[in-house]
């Protein structure tokens, strides 16, 4: 099997794997449309091309570095408790809110999506693990490698945009009560994760 479409079927599995960026993507596409989903789905997928292919570019010795991984790991637990806070504060939106804001400021889901996956070293410890797994298990060459992890990012890409598509679709009739209840969840969800980055930290370093 050509090593893309290997790719593409072996990015199925990583439709188990749930982490922040998972639950602010269905809650995007609930309360702010579509398009702002997408966006923050890119981003998400952006993080994932940049790390993948530092490891390709072998780089992944430099990434591992004790210090790298804890000032990553401070960022990136900050960024998910105050997240956490501010989605738990916040007031739900209204329905005209939601009108207006889905055809502007589309850059900002992009960044957030680059952040909320990008500021996590578990993802880093993650890719490593993959990207080992890969080079040990398959008898690919450096252009099949690359052409390997296009055809998986491609999908989990793929899986994620079909997620907030999913959701979009069943969020009508929905009433503020149930904006107010989601943004609670994922913010207790997101606090979470920051808790479990800080104690990563604190038991490895």
């Amino acid at each position: 099997m050509h090593p893309f479409f290997h790719g593409l079927l072996f990015g199925l599995w990583f439709l188990v794997f749930i982490g922040p960026a998972f639950f602010a993507l269905l809650q995007t596409s609930v309360q702010r449309g579509l398009k702002p989903a997408i966006f923050l789905a890119f981003g998400v997928s952006t993080s994932d091309i940049i790390l993948v292919l530092l490891m390709l570019l072998g780089l992944s010795s430099w990434l591992e570095r004790p210090a790298f991984k804890f000032w990553i790991g401070v960022f990136g637990a900050i960024t998910l408790i105050v997240y956490g806070i501010y989605t738990w504060m916040k007031p739900p939106p209204k329905i005209k809110e939601l009108e207006e804001e889905n055809g502007k400021y589309l850059i900002k889901y992009w960044i957030k999506g680059l952040v909320l996956n990008g500021l996590n070293p578990l993802l880093i410890l993650f890719w490593v693990s993959w990207v080992s797994f890969a080079s040990v298990n398959y008898d690919y060459s450096g252009r099949q490698q690359y052409q390997f992890f296009a055809g998986l990012l491609l999908t989990i890409l793929t899986t994620d945009v079909l997620k907030a598509t999913f959701a979009n679709r069943y969020k009508h009739n929905i009433n503020p009560k149930w904006f107010r209840r989601v943004n609670k969840i994922v913010a207790i969800i997101l606090v979470g994760f920051g808790l479990r980055i800080v104690y990563y930290l604190v038991q490895n370093y």
